[in-house]
């Protein structure tokens, strides 16, 4: 049989010898099949092995729990087949089910149970949440959920879990922190500005009838409240004072030296001096201690909920009635496909802090999505945490204490996650460079269809995007670039059922040994493609066997020819990736081992319009001469030379990103000198660039003065510069 055109058993066999028979439409159903025989062995092989382990441990399951998952093919696909050991993903929909009842499981939310369920058994083995134990039997005391008989859950929001303490006590001796609050608390009452929201004050028609007074809106207005620790670190009087009152009670060690105003609620710089800092930091430190010690604010961060938890919180949120009111609810479904709703239940927020922020939705229509933008002192949390000291019934953590302190892209990313999550809506923060944003599934209403879509972007679009929370459909799981996520929606709307039948034959496909992987590559491609050509973990998969260079250039040729009645411009981040992932494929296997190969696979990558520069670097050295060096030259001039350079910010990013790469391939620090002066030449005149009003030095052209150890002329240098050249 030639190489790469196997598949398992003697199916393509079998395929070849009717295809002469078949339309091409036929054709096309039999590979499907073959590959839906291949994901039910699959199942029933997992399912057999997870039951007989069940047994070995003693867990029992009843067996009407076992024949629902069983006559439902896609539930028992996903339950069985999309983890390497289904048994985490078994007893934790059984978990699930004690707590919060067979109708609740099986008939209502079924889909959001699984997809706890799987999430759930992405957790490590040190996880300690509620239901999750750690030793084998699935009962108390393992690390695998708790099936064991229990009543049903009854959902509580924990309270405030703070309890004063009295630090006027007299039948016991006053220790320091004592003496802090008292210090605090004994203050005469302080008038300070704040921030509220109010209605708008009422009017009235020409009738006398008071008019609608709309949405509450933001005022600023005097107030008076009792002092807090941020006032003394802000007031070099009030730290006299402290000292003083301190010493008076038989601590005159306590002293506190901050400055005035160093750190103030209006303040946006960060302190430089080192000493000024370490006396503010011990400030935080001394009220902080004294709060928690003292119960004015918790001595810990509330613990996250059981998956049990979770899960009966959103449904409860999703039954309430929001008629009568201006309330967008539900923000998103939560009968989604399983897939859809990972980034859902990967909430760990604590209920209570979940529950404040949802109140204020619910009653007040409040959805706040981003919070106060501090600037640089948000990069020093001693000195962010010290602005704001006070007594607070959240820890730091939390949504509340990030609203209370502020922050920048990172809290504000949090903020707009967390809240999106707490109302039902899949979300996350995502990093991007040296920013942070969200990125969040939504529903159009009239379609039906999903997508994910990114929020808070400032430092490029899709492309420069990697989710924070995991991808977990590869039985891997991590991090990955949005368009990953991306394509989990696209693969649900093209057809959900063979999107999880396609995570299925990724388990399989891993199940298969390194020389049946190598054979089946491009078969299993090709055939995946006419399933669900967004099915990223199995197309990952496969790519990731290619067993040399011609193999993976043929892959993405089946990719290719199979992503095209499908092709449109909404999708092109995905087939680039697509393409990527097999040029790194290569990049990561053994060069070809002759020149006339090399020379191949080069032709084949520029056919390819390959991005690697790595790889293509690697294949220019592999020529020999000067190759390397000319191809650089000959691609820097047709960047310089295109019209989009000054039309698209990001093409000028993405060379100076290739620039880079070829730079450090070259391992020579003499060399990379001489072959970064090399290509300065080519950038003669070219040096500026102008993106609509804005002119800056081009990046690429940054990159390569670094290389070559040069400074980097100035903007108004340049222009002198070219002005000087201009005969004119």
């Amino acid at each position: 049989m030639p190489r790469r055109f196997g598949f398992v058993g003697q199916l393509p066999i079998l395929l070849m010898a009717i295809g002469m028979f078949l339309s091409v439409g036929e054709l096309a159903t039999a590979a499907t099949d073959a590959l839906d025989r291949v994901a039910a062995r699959h199942v029933a092989e997992a399912r057999k092995q997870t039951l007989a382990t069940c047994r070995d441990r003693g867990i029992e399951l009843p067996p009407d729990f076992l024949a629902w998952i069983d006559g439902d093919r896609m539930l028992k696909a996903s339950v069985y087949g999309c983890r390497k050991d289904p048994l985490p993903v078994l007893l934790a929909l059984r978990s699930l089910e004690i707590d919060l009842g067979e109708k609740v499981v099986r008939e209502d939310h079924t889909q959001l149970a699984v997809a706890f369920a799987i999430a759930g058994s992405y957790a490590s083995s040190g996880r300690k949440a509620s239901g999750w134990n750690d030793g084998d039997t699935g009962r108390p005391g393992d690390d695998l959920p708790d099936v064991s008989p229990r009543s049903l859950l009854v959902l509580e929001c924990p309270g405030d879990p703070r309890i004063p303490v009295d630090t006027k006590d007299s039948t016991r001796e006053l220790d320091a922190f004592d003496h802090v609050i008292n210090f605090l608390e004994d203050h005469p009452r302080i008038e300070v500005e704040v921030e509220v929201r109010e209605l708008p004050p009422l009017e009235y028609d020409d009738r006398g009838i008071a008019k609608p007074r709309g949405k509450p809106v933001k005022v600023r207005k005097m107030v008076e409240r009792g002092l807090v620790g941020a006032d003394v670190i802000a007031s070099t009087k009030l730290q006299g004072d402290f000292n003083a009152y301190m010493a008076a009670n038989g601590h005159p060690e306590i002293t506190l030296d901050c400055g005035e105003k160093v750190v103030h609620r209006k303040s946006t710089a960060a302190v430089r001096d080192k000493t000024v800092r370490a006396s503010i930091k011990a400030a935080h430190d001394l009220f902080h201690d004294a709060y928690r010690a003292k119960g004015r604010m918790p001595r810990e961060r509330d613990a996250a909920p059981s998956e049990s938890e979770s899960m009966a919180w959103f449904i409860r949120n999703n039954h309430h009635d929001f008629s009568g009111t201006d309330r967008i609810w539900p923000r998103f479904p939560l009968a989604a496909p399983w897939p859809i709703l990972m980034m859902l239940v990967a909430d760990d927020q604590p209920l209570r802090e979940r529950e404040e922020i949802w109140s204020k939705y619910r009653d007040e229509g409040e959805f706040r999505t981003y919070g106060e933008y501090i600037g640089g002192i948000a990069q020093q949390f001693d000195m962010q945490s010290a602005r704001r000291v006070a007594p607070f019934p959240f820890s730091y953590g939390s949504i509340q204490m990030m609203w209370k302190d502020g922050g920048v892209c990172g809290t504000m990313g949090n903020i707009g996650a967390r809240t999106h999550r707490i109302c039902g809506v899949p979300a996350s923060t995502a990093g991007q460079p040296g920013h942070c944003a969200i990125v969040f599934m939504e529903q159009n209403s009239e379609t039906g269809r999903f997508r994910c879509r990114g929020g808070q972007y400032a430092t490029g679009g899709d492309e420069v995007t990697t989710v924070h929370a995991g991808w977990n459909y590869d039985d891997v799981g991590g991090r990955r670039p949005m368009v990953f996520h991306q394509s989990v929606a696209w693969a649900v709307n093209h057809d959900s059922e063979a999107f999880i039948d396609a995570m299925v034959l990724r388990r399989a496909w891993d199940a298969l040994d390194e020389t049946a992987r190598s054979r089946q590559c491009v078969r299993w491609m090709r055939d995946v493609m006419k399933k669900n050509p967004y099915a990223l973990p199995l197309i990952d998969g496969i790519i990731a066997a290619a067993p040399d260079a011609m193999a993976a250039i043929e892959i993405l040729d089946a990719f290719e020819s199979g992503f095209e009645p499908h092709a449109a411009k909404e999708f092109e981040l995905y087939r680039r990736t697509v393409r990527n992932l097999g040029h790194a494929r290569i990049l990561a296997l053994p060069s070809p081992s002759t020149k006339a190969a090399n020379e191949r696979l080069l032709e084949e990558l520029d056919r390819q319009e390959c991005e690697n520069a790595r790889l293509l670097a690697r294949c220019w050295k592999d020529l020999g001469g000067e190759v390397f060096f000319e191809e650089c030259r000959a691609a820097s001039a047709e960047y310089l030379g295109s019209p989009e350079r000054t039309k698209i910010k990001r093409m000028s990013q993405r060379f100076a990103g290739t620039i880079r790469a070829w730079g450090r391939s070259v391992k020579s620090g003499r060399q990379r000198k001489a072959w970064a002066e090399s290509l300065l030449p080519t950038f003669a005149g070219h040096e500026l660039l102008v993106v609509g009003r804005k002119t800056s030095v081009d990046p690429a052209f940054v990159v390569l003065c670094g290389f070559a150890k040069r400074p980097v002329p100035t903007v108004a240098e340049l222009e002198a510069a070219a002005a000087a050249s201009d005969p004119a």
